[in-house]
């Protein structure tokens, strides 16, 4: 007879999955939760973690918060040094992952029923995410966020609080990266580079407020999937296939890319580059065939 994994186990393990779709742009923390069969528990848990039943939810969520912590700590130092010395080749990685990651998304989309309404929201999803890399190369994002990052204003913890918030929406939507809209807005670097501490105690403090701000982005981003995908889901999908889709496009034209490519791209970015897309396409669809595998399986 099969042993059944204890469940403290599985989660935690989960959250192992969960941490590295984290801190590695386009792919989603959501969807690896779903693919396992823990997304309704989480954004359950997390819809209700500052109730009466606090300590309750807690530890549902505390394996999940101890495998994720472990991943990103794994994976945090050869990230780092890859962005450092070919972030154009990473990221073309990442795009392909988030390429072939697509047909997943739409698979969810077509099990419903659609109307005009789903193509004109795909429409808007493309547009505000490519939007955002346009808006950042026209601001110069890069230069700014860079600027902030070293004067550390009192205003950017109030800005990487924020920040935090909206970049908790890819560890709760299935389909969404939190670390790629990080990337396109040029914050995944600076915020990544607070590990360093060059600015001591002001990096701790920064560092913190972006907890903060993951903290309480997970609570509400499990509140609003909990209610938009009972009663939108198929709107909801429709929206983050369109940002996907859009994100192909700002995570190569926005401010930060753009600098790197002008100023330190080399060889080895344009020789690993498309080998690494190609690679990322392939992961990515892999994982899309497994997600359409374990979903038959949990109907029959």
């Amino acid at each position: 007879m099969k042993k059944k994994m204890p469940t403290v186990v599985k989660d935690g393990l989960t959250g192992v999955g969960m941490g590295a779709a984290i801190i590695i742009p386009g792919i989603s923390a959501g969807t690896i939760a779903l693919v396992l069969g823990s997304f309704n528990k989480i954004t359950a848990a997390a819809s209700k973690l500052f109730s009466k039943d606090f300590w309750k939810n807690l530890l549902i969520l505390l394996p999940f918060g101890i495998g994720a912590v472990l991943a990103i700590a794994a994976l945090y130092f050869p990230i780092n040094r890859a962005f450092e010395y070919c972030m154009f080749a990473i990221v073309a990685l990442f795009a392909g992952l988030i390429l072939g990651s697509i047909p997943g998304i739409v698979d969810q989309i077509k099990a419903e029923k659609t109307g005009k309404i789903n193509v004109l929201l795909v429409i808007l999803g493309i547009l505000i995410a490519a939007s955002i890399g346009i808006l950042s190369e026209f601001f110069n994002f890069d230069l700014t966020i860079t600027n902030w990052f070293s004067d550390i204003p009192v205003y950017l913890y109030f800005v990487i609080f924020a920040v935090g918030i909206l970049a908790a929406s890819g560890i709760i939507v299935p389909g969404l990266s939190g670390s790629l809209i990080l990337l396109v807005i040029a914050f995944y670097q600076p915020i990544i580079n607070l590990l360093h501490f060059e600015h001591g105690v002001k990096d701790l403090l920064l560092g913190v407020s972006f907890g903060l701000g993951i903290v309480v982005g997970f609570v509400l981003w499990g509140k609003l999937m909990n209610l938009v995908i009972n009663k939108h889901k198929v709107g909801t999908l429709s929206i983050v296939l369109g940002f996907v889709i859009g994100s192909l496009f700002s995570i190569f034209y926005n401010s930060n890319m753009l600098n790197y490519i002008k100023t330190k791209a080399g060889m080895l970015d344009w020789i690993l580059g498309p080998i690494l897309a190609v690679v990322g396409v392939v992961g990515g669809y892999l994982f899309v065939r497994y997600t359409r595998k374990h979903s038959q399986e949990v109907a029959e």
